[in-house]
């Protein structure tokens, strides 16, 4: 267990030195000069000057990289161009935004997802089953952007149901919180169904062929409550790796679903610093992204080792 937990955190710290060296350098290769951007086209020759020697852009790419990389280490992840303010605060501010959208995205596919994919494999090779699996291939064929139009014309525009953008916090209010959250949260969810609905009935469909589900039969069980007690039960423990991994991505991936409903997220923060050439806040948007990601593939590893002792024996074998 230890030998393993080791050697995620020395690859965790190797992807993360990796990501964080890739970006800055990319993000200094792009057009446009930061100090033009923030102070504008108007900016005195001197005022511009003094906000790269501010700034450090008028020292070397590879020296500002390792200043900026010594003071991630403590936290430190330096200002924004545009406002002079703490990145780390500014992320930390944005992030029960999108968690939250996250999380209620991942409630919504794994509550369509588990009953479909039950219904699939209980009616397999039907027009049920059919018809189930079409709308997982559908939910993975609707851009993001075109489905959030369609959320937003049926519930918002025809309906009037909910709002069309904004957001409001849950410290100001449950229910207006929860009428924000919904739309931006259904079109994350989408395509997370569709991917666990086909993962889940492909395992449960696999799982049919083992010894055990023909010896339950041979007990005399029902069909639904073999399904239920026994296919899906350890049908379930293979998407777990696969939740984990959405939920990073999704954090801070949302990037167009945030912008359509103008939702204050990682993922806007990201689109809107880019626009402005606001690199600091960029590359600190990126470490903070590939760190949630690396650290919950960790966690699942980890998980995986403790639910399944053949990991843990498998190890010690070697």
């Amino acid at each position: 267990m230890l030998d393993i937990l080791l050697s995620r955190l020395a690859q965790l710290v190797v992807v993360l030195v990796g990501v964080s060296f890739l970006t800055f350098f990319m993000l200094n290769l792009l057009p446009g000069d930061p100090a033009v951007a923030t102070l504008g086209d108007d900016a005195t020759p001197e005022a511009l000057a003094s906000f790269r020697a501010e700034h450090d852009l008028d020292r070397p790419v590879l020296t500002r990289y390792l200043t900026w990389a010594g003071g991630a280490v403590t936290g430190d992840l330096g200002q924004s161009y545009r406002n002079d303010r703490d990145v780390l605060d500014t992320i930390v501010d944005r992030v029960p935004v999108s968690l939250e959208l996250v999380v209620i995205a991942q409630v919504i596919s794994l509550a369509l997802a588990i009953p479909a994919a039950l219904l699939a494999v209980w009616k397999r090779n039907t027009i049920v089953d059919r018809a189930l699996s079409m709308s997982a291939f559908a939910g993975l064929s609707i851009p993001s952007f075109l489905l959030a139009f369609l959320l937003i014309l049926v519930f918002a525009v025809q309906l009037n149901w909910l709002p069309a953008s904004g957001f409001t916090r849950i410290s100001e209010g449950f229910g207006d919180n929860l009428r924000t959250a919904l739309l931006p949260a259904l079109t994350l969810s989408l395509s997370q169904y569709s991917v666990y609905m086909r993962l889940l009935r492909s395992e449960m469909i696999e799982t049919l062929g083992n010894e055990y589900i023909t010896t339950a039969y041979g007990k005399g069980l029902g069909v639904r409550r073999i399904l239920v007690r026994h296919v899906m039960r350890n049908s379930l423990f293979s998407m777990i790796t696969v939740i984990g991994v959405n939920i990073g991505v999704l954090l801070g991936g949302a990037v167009i679903t945030e912008s359509i409903f103008a939702i204050p997220g990682i993922g806007r923060l990201l689109i809107d610093s880019i626009s402005q050439r606001d690199l600091m806040m960029v590359q600190g948007v990126v470490l903070f992204v590939a760190v949630t990601y690396v650290v919950i593939n960790l966690l699942v590893d980890l998980s995986y080792t403790l639910l399944d002792p053949r990991i843990r024996h498998g190890s010690r074998a070697e």
